[in-house]
């Protein structure tokens, strides 16, 4: 029996086996707290409570919560835990049939949570300087650009109404009338026709009155230098107008020390965002990506 044990522990399987067994033992003896999880064993306590209620509330105070789990009765504890287990059970026993493979709804929970996580990275974001604000200004001035903005009020006269000779002649009409008993802003819808949007525009942007009227319409308006006054006619997609501007304000860009507070939110946002980029960029590069045929 001595000499078969003896051939038997010279065999070089027997050998690995035994030695194998013996790491295993070892990790495991090493690092014994990690094996402390019981997929059958759920611990109950006031912290893992306290998180279920601020997720099943959807509010995360854990101050709030510890206080509202502090005054629940007996019962309502009871209660409370009866849910928990329940969620517990239902959700260790989907992770122990690999439900979360291939899905497509979880894989986009568990990007949003990474993505959410890398903003943890965002206090690593160095403080924004005024020199950086300023920077940042600089190059982005176009962002901050004010839209022209017009008020005016108008009559209108659609091209439907008549032929377009006896159209024409209505409006000029119109025009001198206006003129001649110095019609103000708010007595415009005595004349003219219903127009399909607005009669008065009041402080509305150039891309709006394009939205309206058309390119043609909003190219005149915003470049006469007549105001006050009656003026007309001009030409819309839909008829003719006859315009009284009461306001029109040119496009322009804001300088740096009005519109600081602002540049420095969006200084900030985009010095995060960088530094998210980066720290997903250095957990992509732990990958080694190959296309469909292999290649890197």
């Amino acid at each position: 029996m001595r000499i078969y044990l003896r051939r038997l522990g010279r065999e070089p399987l027997i050998q690995f086996l035994v030695v194998g067994l013996c790491v295993f033992f070892l990790e495991r003896w090493i690092n014994a707290e990690d094996y402390t999880y019981d997929q059958y064993t759920i611990v109950i306590d006031d912290q893992s409570l306290s998180q279920f209620m601020q997720q099943r509330a959807k509010q995360f105070n854990s101050a709030e919560a510890k206080n509202a789990l502090a005054s629940l009765s007996g019962e309502q504890r009871q209660l409370l835990v009866d849910d928990f287990v329940q969620n517990e059970v239902l959700f260790r026993e989907a992770m122990a049939l690999d439900l979360d493979r291939d899905d497509p709804i979880i894989r986009r929970r568990l990007i949003q949570k990474m993505d959410y996580l890398a903003q943890g990275f965002y206090d690593r974001a160095e403080p924004i300087s005024r020199t950086d604000i300023q920077l940042y200004y600089e190059d982005n001035t176009e962002y901050y650009r004010e839209p022209a903005l017009v008020t005016f009020t108008h009559v209108f006269f659609p091209y439907a109404e008549d032929t377009p000779e006896s159209v024409f002649v209505k409006v000029t009409n119109t025009l001198q009338t206006l003129r001649d008993n110095n019609v103000e802003f708010d007595k415009s819808g005595l004349y003219g026709k219903r127009f399909l949007y607005n009669r008065n525009y009041v402080n509305r942007s150039d891309a709006e009155i394009e939205s309206h009227f058309g390119a043609d319409f909003k190219q005149h308006v915003f470049n006469t230098d007549v105001v006050s006054q009656w003026q007309g006619p001009i030409e819309s997609l839909y008829g003719w107008h006859l315009v009284l501007i009461s306001a029109l304000q040119p496009t322009f860009i804001p300088k740096l020390e009005d519109i600081s507070d602002r540049v420095l939110v969006d200084a900030q946002r985009q010095r995060q965002l960088q530094v998210k980029r980066e720290a997903i960029a250095k957990l992509k590069g732990k990958y080694q990506i190959l296309d469909g045929v292999g290649r890197q």
